[in-house]
């Protein structure tokens, strides 16, 4: 079986919808990981409306909070 971080490692540069405990929605293209975090670049909050507000920097999510990752094709 393969170490849960090396499998997260080998899609750096591919983009995510990622989806927290709390229900936030955030896109973004996941840059880096470590054992606490996720972190995502060119990121966007996502709204249940359709709304997309982009945020400045990078965007660090908790490993533990994460419901799931989705990932975007283009």
């Amino acid at each position: 079986m393969a170490h849960p971080d090396r499998l997260i490692r080998s899609q750096i540069r591919s983009r995510y919808i990622a989806t927290l405990d709390t229900e936030e929605t955030f896109e973004g293209v996941l840059i880096d990981v470590d054992d606490r975090h996720l972190v995502l670049a060119d990121a966007v909050s996502l709204a249940s409306n359709g709304d997309r507000l982009a945020i400045d920097g990078h965007l660090w999510l908790p490993r533990l909070g994460v419901k799931y990752l989705q990932t975007l094709t283009t």
